[in-house]
């Protein structure tokens, strides 16, 4: 299947840089390396972009050369051009996929009326069989749909002209190869169908965005999926045909018989990589919503956000000091040029009157130097600034702690250092939508859409620089401005090596004393180079440093030359020549380093980059640093039988460690500030492992050091008393994660039992801070890690997805992922272990969950007599187990039976965790649902705002805390304070909004449905004028409907469960409020 995230999404390769000089001009109408016609204009695809009778194709857009998705040059302000040069790059790099025979036939359909006609005579055609009939008729419409797309982007990028014909000839080949086998036509019908029912989202989406630069990047990343998806449609036809283009009628049945079988085993790998580009499709489709829906709500909550501003205190009294200066890197004093750049940058971003938010995206490929240039930027305009801020963007970990990093230096109330990421977050979001400050917010490196979202600072008035590798608008500004960041020019390419290479050099440049065999030598080695700044300082290190290159340019450029021809392959994809060039720079400096220097370099490059704490490198278990890391060992006169360390050692590294940091730090591969080290992502993505083994070994120490940092979950054990030290080491198991997953699909390295061991760990900390994403992505890795789907450590898996399950209210998969969980844990485990326990007591929280109240309380009591059997050691569980049979009785309406319940496991909670700690959390909630069903209005008002207290400083953005500020609202709303209800509910929708922001989840949905029976009351802003009430009664019908959308969505994806009430005496419920709260895990309702 056609795939690769670093590349153009349908293409592969590396575009040279112009200064290489080594791109073949290849026109329309030239033979080609196979000796074919240019396939542009074989398949109808012009050889060149046409501007009335300018050509503006470079050589670099010729036949041959396919772009990388950063490699691209940019005019944010008018996208028509770069649109027009995307989608030629897509369609060329499809048309040098297909063979000879697939292009005739691909030429014969080039317009989507061909292709309606061909659907039109299957329907027609008398030899059609029914099924035949009945499928076709299902992609009647594509043609129009996709047409209407097609057309309107082609009157978008006009007078750049652009051909479509290969993308209706490839929907025909589909069809074509499709013909003979009805279970071939009804897949292949069946993603057609699914493609014909986003584009029709897709085109009233673009028809609703009323930016057009960013409405032409939506289409060419919509179409692009859909080329893939042709593609790899084509491949998998092909294969299940034998290599033949199409069945004969006359062909046997043990033939047409064995072509079947395969296609059945070859479907599902399809059908994985088609589901993949569907959602990219749907994405898209959101992403372009998004933008036109978020420059509504922006101006909306800029006219909120202005009053307030104004009615701050004096600036006197706001919290921080001024100027503030939050970067992560000190400035570069051999920094060069780019001064145009920083030019458009400051005309942007320098603070205005009009109170906008302004968004300035720097792009480019990595190595050509944006954070460079942000961090000038930064440092060179403190003067227009009052506050200055880094955010890191490569991971949710590194953006969580980059806003509480801001929250403390702007000591805003409640600021915590060692946790509370998303309190901080709404903290630092607060006073960057009142503040008078003049504010700059820096993203460096984003990089994942979904990571960013609900960090953005919505309403507020300021200005955003952004660096990334893509030209994605991850802010939805529709008003954002950017610039493209390209490679040095040859003549840049020497005076930024000059400037390297210090004074004496510029100075013997000046006077022309430098050889021109060195010049000459240089200037080649630069052309290598690709203009990149990051290789360009590498080139001069190595010339600067006789042990890694020779005492002349000359002999240095010779040393490159003889390591570019032999450099050994990357074990991860393929090099372009640029990528080459540099790999060439950072071998000959890896091949300098001590042996233990390179070691160490082996294993950092498996970390995150940006924070590796020292303190990795001393465990106390010495075990963890055996093999390769023994040098980082402490003296053997400090270490037990055991293995174990002293604590008095572990205050220093060992020498050996200390030494191989010195080695990198002086080549320039890492950096130290203070107990921190850090690399740069190329250095990591270049470190070259020998072979498979170097590979694997390096990860199983960098796997080992993490699993020894990190907090380990023992017998369901909370890890909530060592969630500061999780937070420490969380990044470095999420980036072991993702590194991992990308060798692990192409064979490369397998995984050690501790690296499941420490995911499994990091999916236990990430359930408890309610990371559900995250989290999931951890445990899918694992489990497909864990070779014995018997043991025990893959049932602990299970168990983790189950809880993740019935947390988001999924209960029919919850239900086979714990089930499975117990019959594992029996194979190994007596029937009296305390693992069997708590997987009875969470079969007794589904049980409660979807209505089985008499099978809970079996389950429950099944789990307290192995409790009770545990001693101290298992307070904890009993208390958890009591508190979910007090939940039993209360749905049972047993008022009294419930309130002991409760009582006990608030007093168990108290002995393990202290008072108010933890999950008493869920106590006072629990008290608080009991007061409020026996309409004890002030009782439950109490105990409601008691779990506010410790939910706020112990778990600001969990659930439980979005829970309690919506029970609050709803007992104002009880006692006829719906003003008060409504500032509630505005509290628990951003807190829920911040933790899905991608989609309306069933507490959203629930939020948004209450918010709008408060503004329907007859009560609600009394004191407003008619015009307000009016925009009240609009603004609530447009939460119904958005919330009864979005229930029916999630009913329709599985996402509900039950009201388990059993009492028929009781009053007659509400059942519209019952058809929210069933979107809600039970303990949160």
């Amino acid at each position: 299947m056609v795939k690769n995230d670093e590349h153009q999404r349908s293409g592969n390769g590396d575009l040279p840089s112009p200064t290489d000089g080594n791109v073949p001009a290849l026109t329309a109408g030239e033979k080609g390396d196979d000796g074919l016609p240019s396939l542009m204009e074989e398949n109808g695809v012009n050889g060149s972009v046409q501007t009335g009778e300018k050509e503006v194709l470079p050589p670099d857009m010729r036949k041959g050369v396919t772009r990388r998705k950063d490699a691209y040059e940019v005019d944010f302000s008018d996208t028509r051009e770069f649109a027009a040069f995307r989608w030629m790059d897509i369609m060329r790099a499809a048309a040098e996929k297909l063979t000879p025979l697939d292009l005739e036939i691909v030429a014969k359909y080039c317009d989507w009326e061909f292709l309606a006609d061909e659907i039109q005579r299957m329907l027609t055609n008398p030899t059609s069989t029914a099924a035949t009939k009945r499928q076709m008729g299902r992609i009647q419409p594509i043609p129009r749909v996709l047409s209407t797309l097609t057309h309107l982007f082609e009157n978008m990028v006009a007078p750049h002209e652009i051909k479509f014909d290969l993308l209706w000839g490839l929907i025909y080949l589909n069809l074509r190869l499709s013909y003979d086998s009805p279970d071939r036509l009804k897949r292949t019908v069946e993603w057609l169908n699914r493609i014909r029912q986003v584009a029709e989202l897709f085109n009233r989406c673009i028809a609703a965005c009323e930016e057009p630069n960013e409405a032409r990047i939506g289409i060419v990343d919509f179409l692009d999926p859909i080329v893939i998806i042709c593609m790899d449609s084509v491949e998998y036809l092909h294969k299940c045909s034998s290599g033949r283009y199409f069945i004969q009628r006359r062909v046997t049945f043990e033939l047409t018989h064995s072509i079947d079988s395969a296609a059945m085993e070859e479907w599902p790998e399809l059908n994985d990589s088609i589901n993949e580009e569907i959602s990219v499709l749907n994405a898209t489709v959101k992403h372009v919503g998004d933008i036109t829906s978020f420059s509504k709500v922006n101006m909306a909550a800029k006219v909120k956000n202005m009053s307030l501003r104004y009615a701050l205190t004096p600036e006197t009294e706001e919290p921080g000091t001024f100027p503030n200066l939050n970067l992560p890197f000190r400035q570069n004093p051999r920094f060069y040029g780019r001064s145009e750049e920083l030019e458009r940058i400051n005309k942007y971003l320098s603070p205005k009157d009009d109170q906008s938010l302004r968004t300035y995206t720097i792009y480019g490929r990595r190595g050509v130097g944006k954070t460079e240039v942000a961090l000038q930027f930064a440092y060179t305009n403190q003067a227009g600034f009052d506050a200055i801020f880094w955010v890191r963007c490569e991971s949710l970990v590194s953006i969580r702690q980059s806003f509480t990093d801001i929250a403390v230096s702007l000591n805003l109330p409640g600021a915590d250092k060692d946790g509370h990421h998303e309190e901080n977050l709404l903290a630092v979001h607060d006073w960057l939508k009142k503040t008078r400050k003049r504010w700059l917010l820096i993203f460096d490196n984003a990089g994942q859409d979904y990571i960013l979202q609900g960090y953005w600072p919505v309403g507020a008035s300021g200005a955003i620089l952004i660096t990334s590798r893509k030209y994605f608008n991850f802010s939805k500004d529709t008003q954002r401005r950017g610039d493209t960041v390209k490679p040095f020019d040859p003549k840049q390419s020497w005076d930024l090596l000059l400037q390297l290479l210090g004074d004496d050099w510029k100075k013997l440049d000046r006077e022309g004393r430098i050889p021109q065999s060195e010049i000459a030598a240089a200037k080649l080695m630069l052309g290598r180079l690709g203009g990149l700044a990051l290789a360009i300082q590498q080139a001069a290190i190595l010339i600067k440093n006789d042990e890694i290159g020779g005492p002349t340019i000359v002999k240095t450029y010779e040393m490159f030359e003889k390591t570019y021809q032999v450099l050994p392959r990357r074990l991860m994809g393929e090099r372009g020549p640029t990528e080459r060039g540099l790999d060439t720079l950072w071998d000959m400096t890896f091949n300098s380093l001590t042996k233990n220097a390179r070691v160490l370099l082996g294993v950092l490059a498996w970390l995150s980059p940006d924070g590796i704490p020292v303190q990795l490198f001393l465990p106390q278990n010495q075990r963890a640093l055996d093999g390769r890391l023994r040098f980082c060992r402490q003296n053997a006169s400090d270490i037990d039988d055991d293995h174990q360390a002293s604590k008095y050692s572990l205050a220093t590294t060992s020498s050996g460690f200390d030494k191989a940091v010195e080695d990198l730090l002086q080549k320039e591969l890492i950096k130290q500030d203070g107990l921190v080290l850090s690399i740069h992502r190329v250095v990591q993505e270049a470190t070259n492992y020998h072979d498979k083994n170097d590979l694997q070994e390096s990860f199983n120490s960098a796997s080992n050091l993490v699993y020894e940092a990190f907090p380990r979950q023992i017998l369901n054990q909370s890890l909530y008393k060592k969630w500061n030290t999780c937070q420490d080491y969380i990044a470095h198991g999420v980036h072991l994660r993702k590194r991992y997953s990308e060798y692990a699909r192409t064979g490369q390295l397998k995984a050690s039992t501790t690296f499941v061991r420490l995911l499994h760990n990091c999916a236990c900390y990430l359930f408890e801070i309610s990371d559900q994403d995250t989290c999931a992505r951890i445990t899918e890795t694992a489990l497909s890690a864990c070779d014995d789907k018997s043991s025990l450590l893959c049932a602990e898996l299970l168990n983790i997805v189950g809880r993740r399950d019935h947390e988001l209210n999924r209960l029919s998969a919850c239900r086979k992922n714990w089930e499975e969980t117990l019959r594992i844990r029996k194979l190994h485990l007596p029937d009296d272990h305390i693992l069997i326990g708590t997987i009875l007591h969470n079969l007794g929280n589904l049980e409660t969950a979807t209505g089985h109240l008499e099978e809970a309380i079996e389950y429950y009591e099944q789990a307290t007599s192995i409790y009770l059997k545990g001693g101290d050691r298992t307070t904890f569980q009993l208390a958890l187990t009591d508190l979910s049979v007090g939940r039993v009785y209360m749905l049972q309406y047993k008022f009294a039976e419930a309130r002991s319940m409760i009582a006990r496991s608030e007093a168990l909670f108290v002995r393990v965790l202290g008072t108010d700690r933890g999950f008493t959390v869920n106590v006072h909630y629990a008290y608080g649902n009991l007061e409020f069903l026996q309409a004890n209005w002030e009782g439950a008002a109490r105990e409601y705002e008691m779990c506010l207290k410790i939910a706020l400083a112990e778990m600001p953005i969990h659930p439980i805390t979005a829970a309690a500020y919506y029970s609050l609202a709803c007992v104002e709303f009880e006692i006829g304070h719906p003003d008060n209800a409504k500032g509630y509910l505005d509290k628990a929708r951003a807190i829920a909004e911040l933790r899905s922001p991608t989609r309306d989840d069933g507490t959203i949905a629930r939020i948004l449905w209450k918010t709008a029976v408060v503004m329907e009351s007859d009560t609600f802003g009394k004191h407003s004028s008619a015009a307000a009430v009016r925009t009240y009664a609009a603004e609530a019908a447009d939460l119904r409907h958005r919330a009864e959308v979005a229930r029916l969505q999630l009913l329709a994806g599985g996402e509900g469960g039950v009201i388990p009430f059993i009492d028929e005496r009781i009053a007659e419920r509400n059942q519209e409020e019952d058809s929210y709260d069933v979107l809600i895990p039970l303990y949160f309702r």
